[in-house]
């Protein structure tokens, strides 16, 4: 059977299983080692790399030789003389837990942002399934949670709040990768040896045979493709639609608890089979007529099948205590006022995307306790612009200069915006 060519003198396109069928010509075209190490390639990846980092000295001296940089890197990865400049070794606290990072130099970021953007991603991205939310594009966590209230929904239409969801977390993830089952998982990935030879550096640089260091581009590809196998054994094999993975947390929605436990079983089987452990303490089965956390989200599904979504308690908490720390810091002259508001307007900007509303009215009622009252009486005057210290502000709503004075909130949005500008009106 065979279409014709034109319809009313207009040219018709062959459907899709007319046409020839070609095999991953797309990812052929783009997995060339001159285009991951050309001079164009390098620049667009040194541009990225600069974006909203442009504040640090090492990036600004990076970016007014930049050129020069690109047109080295090019010379040494085309001659095979590349070679990493290490680490940089620091620790930070992430949400209450301590990581250690190691950052590489920008000249080496520029150069996994080449190889990750014009050759891994493009091989790795279409072997994941669309669960699997992490360092993507178009991704992140809040579409991971968006994909787990779908979950929670369709499972709800069919059992309502029968059975229970199965939580995992795997124990000292990025440590735990094994290097030469990565490289083997790669080598079936990647046909052309050059990339894969580059690829290998950079996993190698990391001490010792076992695991990936944070700080690094290509650890985050790697970490995401990692586990594919266990992903496609749920999807594929059980045939278990209502699973979804951030990284290392992982979710089953199932009608059948038992089932769950033998789910559980095979999971466990196939992560050792690769060289890493579930953290028993935070991996359990939970009813869902009650609740659960997920991703610093307290879940739970009513009656009715709405899901509803809150902050943490402990979230709560280290927020209204850390509002108090920053009114005895604002006092003591050791931060200024325009912190404080961006750090509260980045939690605000979280929280309202929950359900939440009474949690979010609490702590807008804080935040005027503790910055706003003062600001509205004129005692205070860290929303002016010019004025220094508390002693040259005066009552009213501008300052002793005649300047404006800032609103304290900023574009707080909700549904108390309106009552806050009235209240800054009357002070």
């Amino acid at each position: 059977m065979t279409t014709p060519e034109t319809v009313n003198g207009c040219p018709v396109r062959a459907a899709k299983w007319q046409q020839p069928r070609t095999q991953q010509t797309m990812y052929e075209a783009i997995m060339k080692y001159e285009d991951v190490i050309s001079f164009e390639a390098l620049m667009q990846a040194a541009d990225r790399c600069c974006q909203s980092v442009m504040w640090k000295s090492s990036t600004q001296t990076f970016k007014v030789n930049q050129a020069r940089w690109a047109a080295d890197l090019h010379r040494q990865l085309a001659a095979g003389r590349y070679k990493s400049r290490g680490f940089t070794n620091f620790t930070i606290t992430e949400r209450g837990k301590i990581r250690h990072i190691q950052s590489v130099h920008i000249s080496e970021r520029c150069v996994q942002k080449s190889l990750c953007q014009n050759a891994l991603r493009p091989l790795i991205e279409p072997r994941l399934i669309y669960d699997n939310s992490a360092s993507l594009p178009g991704k992140g966590t809040a579409f991971a949670l968006r994909r787990l209230r779908k979950h929670l929904w369709q499972h709800y239409q069919k059992h309502g709040r029968t059975g229970g969801i199965l939580l995992m977390d795997y124990s000292n993830y990025f440590g735990s990768i094994d290097h030469q089952i990565l490289l083997q998982m790669l080598r079936d990935v990647i046909e052309d040896n050059r990339i894969y030879q580059l690829t290998k550096h950079f996993i190698d640089c990391f001490d010792g045979d076992v695991g990936l260091g944070l700080g690094s581009e290509v650890s985050q590809i790697c970490a995401i493709f990692y586990p594919n196998k266990i992903d496609h054994y749920i999807k594929e094999n059980l045939g278990i639609k209502g699973y979804g993975r951030y990284m290392d947390d992982s979710y089953i929605i199932h009608e059948d608890v038992d089932y769950l436990k033998q789910c559980l079983n095979d999971v466990e089987r196939l992560a050792n089979d690769i060289g890493l452990n579930l953290n028993r303490k935070r991996t359990h089965i939970i009813r869902l007529d009650g609740h659960f956390e997920y991703l610093k989200k307290r879940i739970h599904v009513t009656e009715t099948g709405k899901v509803i979504m809150r902050p943490t308690r402990k979230n709560i908490t280290k927020r209204r205590q850390l509002l108090r720390k920053h009114k005895e810091m604002l006092d003591a002259g050791q931060i200024d006022f325009a912190t404080i508001r961006q750090s509260y307007q980045s939690w605000r900007g979280y929280a309202v995307k929950c359900n939440s509303y009474r949690t979010v009215r609490n702590m807008d009622e804080l935040f005027d306790e503790l910055f706003i009252a003062g600001f509205v009486s004129g005692k205070e005057n860290h929303g002016c612009r010019i004025c220094e210290s508390p002693e040259k502000a005066t009552g009213g709503a501008k300052c002793h200069h005649g300047g404006k004075r800032e609103n304290p909130r900023g574009a707080a949005g909700g549904s108390g915006a309106g009552r806050r500008r009235r209240d800054y009106k009357q002070g």
